[in-house]
């Protein structure tokens, strides 16, 4: 319990840096048919920031599943509303 507990407490930290991280790179590239590349990028720069951390009480691998999830809600929310260029990736 206490590690899902430190778990579900640093997505909620994560989350606004997690929006903001999705929001620039989907900005910084909005081709279709990325998605594996953003999220590869995504996850590249919040691994690189938390393994910085000495003192993090869950180790990245351990978070991971759980900030992909969160990464993935958030993409398509912000589908969803249309804040997202949708395009036809078999172009």
């Amino acid at each position: 319990m206490q590690n899902f507990l430190a778990i579900f407490q640093l997505v909620l930290q994560l989350l606004p840096i997690i929006v903001d991280a999705v929001r620039t790179i989907e900005r910084a590239y909005p081709q279709a048919g990325q998605g594996v590349q953003k999220l590869a990028m995504v996850q590249a720069i919040l691994q690189s920031a938390y393994e910085d951390v000495s003192n993090a009480a869950v180790t990245f691998e351990k978070l991971w599943p759980t900030l992909r999830t969160a990464i993935g809600t958030v993409v398509a929310l912000e589908n969803k509303l249309g804040n997202f260029k949708l395009g036809d990736s078999k172009k």
